[in-house]
């Protein structure tokens, strides 16, 4: 992707898209943090800004194109600030509803109005079948993300004699048991991981990188009969060993070794037993 026109000389439209993005984005920021709503996370304005009394959850987070665990954590994260609560819905109660309380209507008001400053601006530099032309090309460029490219007879035909396709996994997160959650995710923090606990207890996430951990709190867990384990591939084993093995860490780290299949390969055991082998692929002599 290039963010200039060669034949033109110009900055490319995707560039333009993203600068615009990030002008409503600070005008929002700038007007979120003036009136004291300075803990909003990434991707919430487009939350708060969506939802009225009893608006749908899926529908609404399903629109923030990330994985169905970063947008719950995201809704985790603004229930548990005081944003929004979380209802069953009443037609179906597999699902959930989102309402905005007090905080959140006034922090959707402060988004209102760091968007409509923006807007302000525009209007003063764009006449109006500027803004009718820039509006119907945005929901053109908009709808091209969401429609069904056109399929052949042939393709389809194929298609339906392979049989129903395979879901293609997103992610794979190991759920490691712990005896006290707080004990835990202060370990992974230590460890460099981004932990929170899930708001109704029990449940804690840990994340570094592109790595995502689960911990579930098992009160009659015994650490010495743990047999959960996962392996993390990483580019330098020693280094991710020194890391984990300074002093007050907590568990055991092992130092790695070289392998007859070409890794260097070390462990951490954390303290409820649950293993992380960790390896980095040889490098040659």
């Amino acid at each position: 992707m290039t963010t200039t026109d060669p034949a033109e000389g110009e900055v490319g439209l995707p560039f333009l898209l993203r600068t615009a993005q990030r002008t409503y984005g600070q005008a929002v920021t700038e007007a979120l943090t003036e009136v004291g709503f300075d803990d909003i996370p990434r991707n919430a304005a487009f939350v708060l800004s969506g939802i009225r009394k009893g608006t749908p959850a899926g529908p609404l987070l399903a629109q923030l194109g990330v994985s169905k665990q970063a947008a719950s954590k995201l809704v985790d994260t603004l229930a548990l600030r005081g944003y929004l609560v979380r209802e069953e819905d009443p037609a179906d109660r597999r699902r959930l509803t989102l309402t905005l309380t007090d905080r959140g209507e006034a922090a959707a008001m402060a988004i209102r109005v760091g968007a409509d400053d923006v807007d302000r601006r525009l209007d003063e530099r764009l006449d109006a079948a500027d803004r009718a032309t820039l509006r119907a090309a945005l929901r053109v460029l908009a709808n091209l993300g969401t429609a069904t490219p056109a399929i052949s007879k042939a393709t389809s035909k194929a298609r339906a004699e392979a049989g129903p396709q395979q879901p293609r996994p997103r992610s794979f997160s190991p759920v490691f048991p712990v005896r006290d959650l707080d004990a835990a995710l202060a370990h992974y923090t230590a460890l460099g991981f981004t932990t929170e606990a899930y708001h109704d207890g029990g449940y804690g996430f840990a994340d570094r990188g592109q790595v995502s951990l689960h911990l579930s709190v098992l009160p009659e867990h015994e650490p010495d009969g743990n047999v959960c384990a996962a392996y993390l591939h990483v580019d330098d084993a020693d280094a991710l060993a020194a890391e984990w093995a300074r002093p007050g860490i907590g568990g055991r780290t092992v130092p790695p070794t070289d392998t007859p299949y070409r890794m260097r390969e070390g462990a951490h055991l954390d303290p409820d037993n649950n293993l992380i082998r960790f390896g980095s692929p040889l490098r040659k002599a």
